[in-house]
């Protein structure tokens, strides 16, 4: 079963749908960026800008086994970024991994790897450059990526104005040392039949060889309590938009809360380990490995949407 699922996650990086192409609306960059002694690189997609205003910026991270590109061709958040205005940002991570806290022995490599130095020195590069807002720079991430993001808000909440997880729960080791010491705008979209991140926590892979997760209530929960966010939590039923895919969405939230950091979870009932409205090919191989695929939302867009109310306060 592993090595069936290593082969339908290269599927799903290598095997989208279609092809990147840009307009004259948006500009396609290529760099790269030195931190502590290695080279990184990154892709980056910029709108047409009027008067060289500063733009929002969303930097988006890959699963594993994925890189920058995939992750653009898979996710759709480009056409997003063109008709809102914001720039996209796909970095990639070394070895096709994140260094996401994870100490476990798979992970020894990725350990020496500083990806959080790597993001905090990209967000401000795109700011120095003066292309991006540093009021409104904003991670989103999917499966190791996704838990890098929530590394990224416990050690660097000072430099993004709100967070998106997909399909990742926090690492125990992570939850018990993690101290944003302030109030994090923090969204979270998991599926509850994912077979790779279980929505209930537990160990990751076999015997837990890629380490253990909470569940993603006490995900929730960890940032309710961080952005002290009282009274209940507010529920709303999507539409379902495609009765043949096998899931539907709820959308729940903590509105009041004191840090004035709001904590939302989009839970994908009967979904898998597959983003929201993610564009595969080899639709039929990916699913009856990693799960249904939810085709009533997508996750960039919904991801946006929630950035969007978050400028970064003084």
């Amino acid at each position: 079963m592993r090595t069936s699922i290593r082969q339908a996650l290269a599927v799903a990086a290598a095997a989208a749908s279609f092809t990147v192409t840009m307009g004259l609306s948006a500009e396609e960059i290529q760099g790269r960026i030195s931190v502590s002694g290695q080279q990184r690189h990154y892709l980056m997609v910029v709108p047409a800008r009027s008067s060289g205003r500063r733009l929002p910026a969303v930097i988006a991270l890959h699963g594993a086994l994925m890189d920058g590109r995939s992750m653009q061709q898979i996710f759709g958040l480009d056409a997003i970024a063109k008709q809102e205005g914001f720039i996209a940002v796909y970095p990639d991570g070394l070895g096709r991994r994140w260094n996401d806290g994870r100490r476990v022995r798979w992970n020894r490599a990725a350990e020496r790897v500083d990806d959080a130095g790597f993001l905090v020195s990209l967000a401000r590069r795109i700011v120095d450059e003066g292309l991006a807002d540093p009021k409104r720079l904003y991670l989103v991430g999917v499966s190791n990526g996704g838990i890098m993001v929530f590394r990224m808000a416990c050690e660097a909440p000072e430099v993004f104005a709100a967070f998106a997880a997909i399909i990742a729960n926090m690492s125990v080791g992570l939850a018990q040392r993690c101290q944003p010491g302030k109030g994090v705008p923090m969204l979270i979209m998991n599926s509850t039949k994912d077979p790779m991140i279980p929505w209930q926590g537990g160990p990751l892979g076999f015997a837990g060889r890629y380490g253990r997760v909470i569940s993603t209530e006490e995900s929730m929960e960890f940032w309710r309590r961080n952005n002290s966010c009282e009274g209940s939590r507010q529920q709303k039923p999507l539409p379902d938009k495609d009765r043949k895919d096998g899931s539907t969405v709820l959308a729940q939230q903590y509105n009041h809360c004191g840090s004035g950091a709001p904590v939302v979870l989009i839970a994908i009932e009967g979904g898998g380990h597959i983003p929201p409205g993610a564009r595969f090919g080899s639709r039929q191989l990916i699913e009856s490995i990693l799960g249904k695929a939810n085709r009533d939302i997508s996750a960039a867009d919904i991801s946006w949407k929630f950035f969007r109310r978050f400028p970064a306060k003084p």
